[in-house]
């Protein structure tokens, strides 16, 4: 049985940890290489989890290639999916901030970025990442709780603008 949402916009871990275990079933079928991490004690330490390769052309055409690890947990104080990343360049140096930014695939204004992501210590992970800001994912969430086949493939298809990752089209048939 599908759990519900503890909140009217937010939802609650079970919720989450159903999704992401749908979700994990989608990803093997697609070949997407999204690992699930959980504990049965822990409910809110379940992760997934996606490491790859990405490429950034600058404006002068070269083109530059990153390692990237993707993490989505379960945001306890908003009560949504999270999402957080690093990316290092080929020596190994994690990128700042500003060079995440100028990779991101969404051109936007350094302020406006800087209030979407931002780097923390991460809160299953205790590691610094950067976190795309949950503040509105519960209100965004809400207008397709309704009609999403899965809550993890909706918040990503809202944010991937942001970022460089790339989802097989099959998920978007469902």
């Amino acid at each position: 049985m599908r759990p519900s949402s503890s909140q009217a916009t937010g939802i609650s871990p079970e919720t989450f940890v159903y999704a992401a275990r749908d979700f994990i079933e989608l990803s093997d079928k697609y070949m997407d290489s999204w690992t699930i991490y959980q504990n049965d004690n822990e409910i809110l330490s379940t992760h997934l989890k996606r490491e790859e390769f990405i490429s950034h052309r600058d404006q002068t055409g070269k083109v530059f290639l990153y390692r990237a690890e993707y993490v989505i947990f379960y945001n306890l104080s908003y009560g949504v999916p999270s999402f957080s990343f690093n990316v290092w360049d080929c020596t190994g140096k994690l990128l700042t901030l500003e060079q995440v930014r100028d990779i991101s695939l969404m051109k936007t204004r350094k302020e406006d970025f800087f209030s979407v992501v931002t780097q923390q210590e991460h809160p299953v992970l205790y590691k610094p990442y950067f976190i795309i800001h949950p503040c509105h994912t519960a209100e965004l969430l809400s207008m397709f709780r309704k009609t999403s086949k899965n809550l993890i493939i909706t918040f990503l298809s809202l944010i991937t603008p942001l970022i460089q990752l790339n989802l097989p089209l099959e998920y978007g048939l469902l």
